[in-house]
């Protein structure tokens, strides 16, 4: 009986450990084929403290794990020196950054609807219960507009893609650009919940460098690199940012810029030729103007 107990008093022992393990990924919703950062959060449990290393261990439930568990001759006992988490500053948080599709080594099909995990110490002593994460089904519908990925966060990083194949013959200059910039703009939320605007399109004017704004000596839009689109060739153009670096969330330098804590709910994106009729003092036509589209944030 004292041995039936003290088994009991060690299972639930092990199970407290873990009480408070989460994992988080972002962005939050993924394909196979998107680039996520799992985070564990192991604060208050035995997995991690005293600066023991903590590694990953993947898996597809109901498939398969990763070939990096195993990969030359590692195992559960004897974690792969490339399966280790980095450790957030001197917390008991821990990050690993993965494709599924390359992680897995298995096409999108193959992983299906669910990706999974655990964190573990090197010789398996400790571990965490099984994460599992749900997975989008990776479609494509060809649009003139679109980012990718499709859904991402304010840190996340998103192309916003034009494909010039598929834009209103109406769009004449538009169509005939060799060079494509955009204007855009956000909606977000300030901490104390009130709403807020901010328009990168203000940086088309003449800028006095001592007020703050971010692109000093800029006197039209295509004195403006960072507001240029890569040109992918045949015919589409795409322009990356991370929105929350892009937009200055928390830059002190000017009023203009969203205060720290701020959460953008809505980007906007107007792609336009190289001189638009909307900068002060440039020349354009009325065939210059792109099309709006705007996509929400996940929070």
């Amino acid at each position: 009986m004292k041995k039936i107990l003290l088994l009991i008093t060690i299972l639930v022992a092990s199970l407290n450990s873990f009480s408070q393990v989460s994992a988080s990924v972002s962005p939050s919703s993924f394909t196979a084929e998107d680039q996520i950062t799992i985070t564990f959060d192991l604060t208050g449990n035995s997995l991690g403290s005293s600066n023991e290393d903590v590694y990953i261990w993947g898996f597809v439930p109901g498939c398969c794990g990763s070939p990096l568990n195993d990969q030359n001759g590692f195992g559960f006992g004897n974690s792969n020196p490339l399966a280790k988490c980095t450790r957030i500053g001197t917390t008991n948080k821990f990050t690993f950054t993965l494709t599924p599709t390359i992680y897995m080594s298995k096409t999108a099909a193959q992983i299906g609807a669910q990706f999974g995990c655990l964190a573990k110490n090197q010789n398996g002593s400790k571990q965490t219960s099984d994460l599992i994460f749900a997975v989008d089904p990776l479609t494509f519908t060809p649009s003139v507009f679109r980012p990718f990925p499709s859904k991402f966060t304010q840190d996340d990083a998103v192309t916003f893609f034009m494909d010039k194949n598929l834009l209103n013959p109406s769009k004449v200059a538009l169509n005939a650009a060799s060079e494509v910039y955009v204007f855009t703009d956000i909606d977000y939320i300030k901490p104390d919940g009130t709403g807020g605007y901010f328009q990168v399109s203000q940086y088309c004017e003449p800028l006095n460098t001592g007020d703050g704004n971010y692109y000093p000596g800029q006197t039209t839009t295509a004195d403006n690199p960072a507001l240029k689109a890569k040109d992918f060739g045949n015919g589409l153009f795409g322009w990356t940012i991370i929105p929350s670096k892009f937009f200055r969330i928390g830059d002190q330098g000017s009023n203009k810029f969203p205060p720290a804590g701020s959460k953008i709910t809505k980007i906007k994106v107007h792609f336009r030729t190289r001189l638009s009729p909307y900068c002060p003092g440039t020349v354009g036509d009325s065939g210059s103007l792109g099309d709006n589209f705007g996509f929400p944030v996940l929070q």
